[in-house]
């Protein structure tokens, strides 16, 4: 049985980077890997691809300028070491979105599991479907600021 998921301790785990470099989705990935708060088991490499992998299946773009790559197989062992990003590009870039909008932020999800991954990503379909969430992704808002809005769901 995977245990609940909690949103805002993965995002506080992961946290917020802004200012992400690249003119293509895997540039964006490239230059994240690179900066983002990685478990010790992970290197950036491992990141890159799996981002890479998945995005070469099909486009991760959500619409409304977000986007929510991941690898198509669990990065991680550990439970404990689940967490979440949230980067905001320098500038937007074209993820083949359904509404053909630029992808301005990604929400990156590692997960320990397959069960753990979908979990996650229906909190954050959830989340996506709240005005305030996407109000704060558009403002690019900080973990602070973001993490509240986390709490209510």
């Amino acid at each position: 049985m995977v245990p609940d998921a909690n949103i805002g301790e993965y995002l506080r785990a992961g946290g917020v980077y802004r200012d992400i470099e690249g003119d293509s989705p895997f540039e964006v990935f490239k230059s994240l890997s690179e900066k983002v708060n990685l478990p010790s088991e992970i290197l950036p490499v491992n990141l890159y691809e799996g981002l890479c992998a998945r995005e070469a299946v099909l486009s991760t773009a959500v619409g409304n300028g977000i986007a929510i790559p991941h690898s198509q197989q669990p990065l991680l062992k550990n439970p404990k070491d689940q967490r979440i990003f949230i980067c905001y590009l320098k500038n937007p870039i074209d993820m083949n979105a359904m509404d053909n909008k630029k992808v301005q932020t990604l929400i990156i999800p590692l997960s320990s599991s397959v069960q753990s991954h979908l979990q996650i990503i229906s909190l954050l379909a959830q989340l996506l479907s709240k005005s305030d969430f996407k109000k704060a992704l558009e403002l690019k808002l900080g973990l602070n600021e973001i993490y509240p809005l986390i709490r209510r769901i």
